[in-house]
């Protein structure tokens, strides 16, 4: 029996490597591409939305006496605001109860003096809130109260508190019925014009 000798053709063993090394590279090449042309960035386009920073500014004497309540729109870029604002009046003994029967009589026993702006500018919702007739420009303020003073001596064994909560919305008709429920007409000369 004649043993035939097999010979490995030199010619495949070669132009198989070069072959693999091809479609690598071809492979990578694809892969660069693809990464490159699909790479994304985060660009800043620097727009920013105007805030309401609508603050209270109180500048208050000890006790009874000068009492003034501002509303102000805080610094530049807040955006024009609606604002309404409510008060409470709280009598307490030294030992922080509060006593319920201080107003029984129907007696005024506190004056507030009101600025004209709030007995002309604000009108009242009859839901516990006043709100103003006018738009809060930025950088713009409303001083609401002036002083406070005790009409009747016998209540000095009391302590006397008014407290003001206030919220801003956007001066847009359509915010002001999202978030409070109430219609208002805005017009272009700062009036507000509500529908209480």
């Amino acid at each position: 029996m004649k043993r035939i000798k097999k010979t490995r053709n030199k010619k495949q063993l070669l132009v198989l490597p070069i072959v693999a090394g091809v479609a690598i590279v071809a492979a990578i090449s694809i892969s660069v591409v693809y990464a490159y042309s699909h790479n994304t960035s985060v660009i800043n386009n620097g727009m920013k939305l105007a805030g309401s920073g609508v603050t209270i500014i109180e500048d208050s004497d000890e006790g009874f006496g000068k009492k003034e309540i501002t509303f102000k729109n805080q610094g530049e870029g807040n955006a024009t605001v609606l604002l309404r604002i409510a008060y409470s009046e709280t009598w307490t003994r030294n030992d922080g109860s509060v006593v319920s029967n201080v107003n029984s009589s129907n007696a005024n026993v506190v004056t507030k003096t009101w600025t004209s702006a709030f007995t002309d500018d604000f009108e009242d919702g009859h839901d516990g809130w006043y709100y103003y007739k006018k738009t809060l420009p930025a950088d713009s303020e409303v001083k609401v109260l002036s002083s406070i003073a005790l009409n009747d001596a016998s209540y000095e064994q009391y302590n006397y508190d008014i407290s003001f909560r206030f919220e801003a919305v956007q001066a847009d008709a359509a915010a002001a019925n999202e978030l409070w429920g109430k219609t208002v007409t805005v017009g272009d000369n700062g009036v507000a014009t509500w529908q209480l």
